[in-house]
């Protein structure tokens, strides 16, 4: 029997240390290797960034946008990151993913500090791995969005509600952090976290009949006080535009309100659900365990309080929330791993295997996904992975095989610990080494690669219109058409352009029509694919100036038989 979980709990410091140590070995590989990938994240980069060098601290733009439905709160934290990174570094996307980085370690903390009183420091840190090695909290660790921040506040005002609701003698600073949570919540992102709340209030009503123990929370000194942390958005709002979310549609206020992940995505029946049972791993497996052993005791408080923690948000969600599920379920992974941590430490070891469990199923079946996920990425790069990768591929899939054994031997503190470990290395290998290496399906750092030599003050990207292509290149919205081209020819600007294939019949055609050259033979090529729009790429740089031509790097030199033009705007792939 494995005693360290205990061990280490007993000391003084020892559990925030190993915590701490442990988030920055899974998260940092990815929050530092991983280029700009998600378009939103990308979108707040960019507005902090040109925030930031205006000077105006109350006025995010993205170009000529007004962020209507997109909080101060989480500009503020990445425009402090920017201006302590300083010029130099204002177009790198891991400042922006700092404030993101420590908002999901000091939430893994909060659920430690704040768990062990409703459940014992050894059950609160097994509860802290498990919540720290989640897929989806790994996610919003390594993406400068609304959501990793936001994962503080909501984690503290909730920990907080449950200490107030099943312990009549918590005082008055358990109260007040909950105010200041909410408070903070609101600036971050809007009504996320007071959506949470009044979800789960409603779940509990429905469960006891009973909110008397709300004067708990000193409301008439809490509320104001939430009120002033949260109403620096709004007077932003006023100050923007008059009136806050003027001109905003009812559908676009109530989206506006429930958070600041403002996606293409909809979701669809179930969405919620799955992204919580695939984004919780390595807990999923007890998640039936631990609601069937709450759900027969819910006459104690505590696992009212859990279970209306999940259920209540999570019928929220299903019923009324239009956000991608991938970023919106890590709020209730603090109650499912403090459930599945119950679940651990309450079995002792005895070598039974638990009840509705995920562990009936045989242990190699454990490794099957993440194989499965690594021979994705391969097989779409058609690649094969290098030694290094293989070898860390290799010892992940050991440890799901091993941590199935021993879930299904009843070991579950041990399982605890190699699954923990086999979701941490599984984090590190996929974000920090495989997906960054994949060079094709990063088409901005590419072509900066291959532009890194070339003396052009001007540059035109034709064909690309993704936030990565302004954000990494610096190339704005009015240089990425045609007709920017042929403005900087007819005034004999020398311009670096980059034109998509399928935009290069278009491209010449209306240069000609101004009576001005075609574009020149390519000096270099770039292949890549679109993720985000699922589709391929090629691209082809032309010199500006034959007398100082570019410095191209061989790998990207032109093949003689290039990829021939494709039709105009062929799959809506800029």
């Amino acid at each position: 029997m494995w005693n360290w979980w205990a061990t280490i709990a007993a000391r003084p410091w020892a559990p925030s240390l190993a915590l701490l140590g442990f988030c920055l070995a899974v998260y940092l590989p990815g929050v530092v290797r991983l280029p700009a990938v998600d378009r939103t994240e990308i979108v707040y980069a960019d507005t902090t960034r040109d925030m930031v060098a205006r000077g105006d601290w109350t006025d995010p733009r993205y170009g000529n946008v007004v962020h209507q439905y997109r909080p101060i709160g989480t500009f503020w934290a990445q425009g402090a990151a920017g201006w302590l990174a300083g010029d130099s570094l204002a177009r790198e996307i891991t400042v922006y993913r700092i404030p993101s980085l420590l908002a999901v370690m000091l939430a893994v903390l909060a659920l430690f500090w704040l768990g062990r009183g409703l459940v014992g420091a050894e059950t609160a840190l097994i509860a802290s791995a498990l919540f720290a090695v989640a897929p989806l909290t790994v996610l919003v660790s390594q993406l400068a969005i609304a959501e990793g921040l936001s994962l503080l506040p909501a984690t503290i005002a909730m920990l907080a509600l449950a200490r107030i609701y099943t312990k009549p003698d918590e005082g008055y600073p358990m109260a007040l952090l909950f105010w200041i949570a909410l408070g903070f919540g609101v600036l971050i992102n809007a009504l996320l976290v007071p959506i949470l709340v009044l979800a789960t209030l409603i779940a509990l009503y429905v469960m006891d009949r009973d909110l008397t123990w709300l004067k708990r929370l000193r409301p008439l000194i809490g509320i104001p006080i939430a009120l002033a942390i949260g109403a620096s958005w709004l007077i932003i709002r006023a100050h923007q535009d008059g009136t806050p979310f003027a001109g905003m549609g009812w559908r676009s206020f109530l989206g506006a309100l429930g958070g600041a992940q403002d996606m293409k995505l909809r979701a669809f029946p179930g969405t919620f659900v799955l992204a919580l049972i695939l984004g919780f791993l390595p807990g999923t497996v007890l998640i039936g365990t631990a609601f069937k052993r709450f759900w027969g005791s819910r006459d104690q408080a505590l696992s009212r309080f859990l279970l209306a923690w999940v259920i209540g948000y999570l019928v929220y969600l299903e019923a009324l929330s239009s956000k991608p599920g991938t970023y919106m379920v890590q709020t209730m992974f603090p109650a499912l791993a403090l459930g599945v941590a119950i679940v651990v430490t309450s079995e002792g070891g005895a070598g039974k295997r638990p009840e509705w469990s995920g562990f009936s199923t045989w242990p190699l079946t454990f490794a099957l996904l993440p194989l499965a996920i690594f021979a994705g990425v391969y097989l779409f790069a058609g690649e094969i992975p290098g030694i290094i990768p293989a070898l860390l591929i290799a010892a992940i899939a050991l440890l799901f095989i091993w941590s199935g054994r021993l879930g299904r031997e009843g070991q579950l503190r041990r399982w605890a610990a190699v699954g923990v470990a086999a979701l941490g290395l599984f984090a590190i290998t996929l974000l920090g080494v495989v997906l960054p290496s994949i060079d094709k399906i990063w088409p901005a750092q590419q072509l900066a690669k291959a532009i890194a030599a070339c003396p052009a003050k001007e540059a035109a990207l034709i064909g690309f219109r993704e936030p990565s292509g302004r954000f990494v290149l610096g190339i704005p919205p009015d240089r990425q058409m045609p007709e920017a081209l042929a403005e900087s020819a007819e005034a004999k600007i020398p311009t670096l352009t980059i034109v998509e294939d399928r935009w290069k019949k278009r491209t010449n055609w209306t240069l000609q029509s101004k009576s001005l050259a075609p574009l020149p033979p390519p000096v270099g090529c770039v292949s890549a694919y679109n993720v985000m729009r699922g589709c391929p790429l090629h691209f082809r740089i032309y010199s500006p100036n034959s007398s100082e031509p570019c410095t191209i790097p061989a790998e990207f030199a032109c093949p003689e038989n290039t990829p021939k033009t494709g039709p105009e705007k062929s799959g809506d792939c800029d």
